[in-house]
């Protein structure tokens, strides 16, 4: 479970970190700012093809709401209860929120840290301990992601969310799930759509992510 995160640093070194797989259209929109927490529900941003019929076509950076709401909802964005910031990996072929997607629209969401919670041993009023996770060898990662489009009586809203999984041995003592952090090499394989992204969807070898007290 991931339900926060940031991204450290502005938005345009997405352009570079992200050109090994194709060139990024970005327009320049702000915030072009660091973002230390990104909530749910928050715009944030991700990089997905600019044609996923196209991949030649290149890649595009954009913001867009956290917490996917799935392209058959009609109603308003509040009208949307569920919350679907994070997807299960090993359920998300067949869950009606995210199966079209899995499918048909895949994407990156970078960020440089993420967050998780646990029971405090003063008891359980106090608050709970906050951990701050980073991955030393890529100073910005990419979570795997899904992205859709529901026509709501405001108009088109687009979202995305986090694909989850078992936790790893860095992040199981803090949380039965972590989020699906791919290595750099294999971010152009999630996002293509004819890939065998199976072996994609798992925790990392011990000792790829740090974590400290938040």
């Amino acid at each position: 479970m991931c339900n926060r995160y940031g991204y450290q640093h502005p938005y345009n070194r997405l352009v570079a970190e992200f050109s090994h797989i194709g060139p990024v259209r970005w327009a320049g929109a702000e915030p072009n700012a660091a973002r230390e927490h990104i909530r749910p529900t928050d715009r944030a941003p991700i990089i997905r093809p600019a044609d996923p019929e196209r991949p030649a076509e290149g890649l595009e950076l954009l913001e867009l709401r956290w917490g996917l709401i799935p392209w058959f909802h009609r109603k308003s964005e509040r009208e949307w209860k569920p919350l679907t910031t994070n997807a299960r990996s090993e359920s998300v072929a067949t869950t009606a929120s995210y199966k079209s997607a899995f499918a048909r629209r895949r994407c990156l969401a970078p960020a440089t840290h993420f967050f998780e919670w646990t029971a405090n041993p003063e008891g359980p009023r106090a608050r709970k301990l906050m951990w701050r996770f980073t991955v030393p060898d890529q100073e910005v990662f990419a979570f795997a992601g899904l992205w859709d489009r529901a026509q709501t009586p405001e108009g088109p809203l687009e979202s995305f969310t986090l694909m989850t999984t078992a936790p790893g041995a860095d992040c199981e003592p803090y949380h039965n799930r972590q989020p699906v952090i791919l290595d750099r090499g294999d971010w152009a394989a999630w996002l293509d759509l004819t890939a065998d992204v199976a072996p994609l969807l798992k925790a990392g070898p011990a000792g790829r992510i740090s974590v400290e007290a938040a």
